[in-house]
């Protein structure tokens, strides 16, 4: 079972005795200065008074043991914590814990459990359900709650379907369903949907979505969009948001306005929220994935080498059009400054990052604010001083705005990025700014070597 991102800071897996098959101990984080830390006494040892159990290898989204029964399982999936007084009260005490056990190695639940001075397991305390289970507990609850007519349901959605072009295979696959079957995701779904109410309102937005936007009307705000597919404003969950953009092949950024930043990204990440799954290494020409979402919820899964930033958003498609580059790099607009979710997403992942920037003070300036915020080196490319000098500058700059970057740049000549004070000197000195289209020619080509030289470059620890 895998961690957040967010969930990982502080925890290591713990040498605890009479674990049962199946599930390891992981440490307790504590908290410091807003972080979380492995506990260590003063000499620098494990200090383990509670562990929690987690799921031996990958679990499944959502994958309940056969032993439940539905009651059973409603009472796992309602609340985000249960303590074991109660868990205890509910199953009784000759079934709790085999209850618990089961659904922490299903990858349901997290049980947190106390340590005896010899370091063995000891009685459980609580449970927490998993970030994967609480993806999806809204849905399942109401499949195991609600349980409307599969026959009626699904001629509902056939008939809203049928004047809906773009939506012709997906309706064809709920047609061919067997008459009198339960209400499951049709093998195929453009969805890629676990939940059959994930799915449902997946197809309910795309019946809306699609004749609003071939009318040429504002673009939906998300919350006007689930407002009239589900006559409720606040339904949208990520797993809700990432099966309607698999299936009208957008992503949820490009069809609606939303209030999270979204990163776009190209290269060998893939996000999976439950039973859907976002890969930035397929995505055509890039993917956008929502940047608190990415820490906040999901598995994350990234087997890039490093992480090249593209300040320019016509520069970076041509990037991720370069043979070779997204296979091996995870290539991210950087979009100007970076927000405070890409930085987290920077932190998380560790890799070496490279930038690509605007050969201008801001250019320069962008990477030094965030060297300053990820407290380690970027390592820039195709911003040279040679380059600045023999490509043509912006036309019709204000002399105020030369004066201010003049300043900026004699600033940063000084204590900017080791790499870029030469070119902040020459702008110190001179004045103008060249952006990235003009050097594109010249550098695209070049570019698979530059990051193989900024890989031969970078000091492992």
């Amino acid at each position: 079972m895998q961690l957040l991102f967010s969930e990982s800071e502080g925890r290591e897996r713990a040498p605890i005795g009479g674990l049962p098959d199946g599930v390891i101990a992981v440490t307790v984080p504590v908290r410091r200065d807003g972080q979380g830390h492995v506990p260590r006494n003063r000499r620098g040892q494990l200090n383990i008074e509670v562990v929690d159990l987690i799921a031996e290898g990958a679990t499944n989204a959502f994958e309940p043991p056969p032993t439940l029964d539905s009651r059973e399982l409603i009472f796992a999936l309602e609340a985000g914590r249960r303590s074991w007084a109660t868990i205890v009260d509910y199953f009784g005490p000759s079934k709790a814990q085999a209850v618990a056990i089961a659904l922490v190695r299903s990858g349901g639940v997290i049980l947190r459990c106390a340590v005896d001075d010899v370091l063995d397991l000891a009685q459980p305390l609580s449970w927490r359900r998993s970030h994967s289970w609480s993806l999806m507990h809204i849905d399942i609850l109401h499949d195991l709650r609600a349980r409307p007519d599969p026959d009626a349901l699904r001629w509902e959605l056939v008939k809203l379907m049928a004047v809906i072009p773009q939506l012709d295979a997906e309706r064809a696959l709920l047609e061919s369903i067997a008459h009198g079957s339960p209400l499951r995701v049709p093998p195929g779904s453009a969805t890629s949907a676990g939940a059959w109410s994930v799915y449902e309102h997946a197809l309910r937005a795309a019946i809306v979505w699609f004749p609003h936007q071939a009318s040429g009307a504002d673009r939906f705000t998300a919350n006007d969009l689930a407002g009239r597919a589900f006559l409720n404003s606040k339904a949208w969950t990520p797993e809700r948001e990432a099966a309607f953009a698999n299936l009208i092949g957008l992503s949820f950024d490009q069809a609606v306005d939303k209030a999270d930043t979204d990163l776009r990204l190209r290269g060998p990440l893939r996000w999976s929220l439950g039973s859907v799954a976002a890969d930035a290494s397929v995505a055509v020409p890039w993917i956008s994935l929502p940047a608190r979402g990415l820490r906040a919820a999901g598995d994350v899964e990234c087997r890039a080498v490093g992480v090249l930033l593209v300040e320019n958003a016509d520069t970076f498609e041509k990037v991720c059009k370069v043979p070779g580059v997204p296979d091996e790099w995870l290539c991210v607009w950087g979009e100007g400054y970076s927000s405070d979710g890409m930085v987290h997403l920077l932190r998380d992942l560790d890799l070496p990052v490279a930038a690509w920037g605007d050969l201008d003070a801001h250019g320069i300036q962008i990477i030094d604010v965030l060297e300053a915020k990820l407290g380690r080196a970027v390592f820039p490319l195709g911003m040279d001083v040679h380059l600045w000098q023999k490509t043509p500058h912006r036309k019709n700059q204000q002399p105020k705005s030369v004066e201010k970057d003049k300043k900026l740049a004699a600033k940063l000549a000084s204590i900017g990025p080791h790499a870029l004070r030469s070119l902040a000197a020459e702008i110190a000195k001179y004045g103008g700014s060249c952006e990235q289209q003009p050097i594109q020619e010249q550098v695209l080509p070049q570019l698979p070597r530059l990051l193989q030289d900024v890989l031969g470059g970078v000091v492992r620890v």
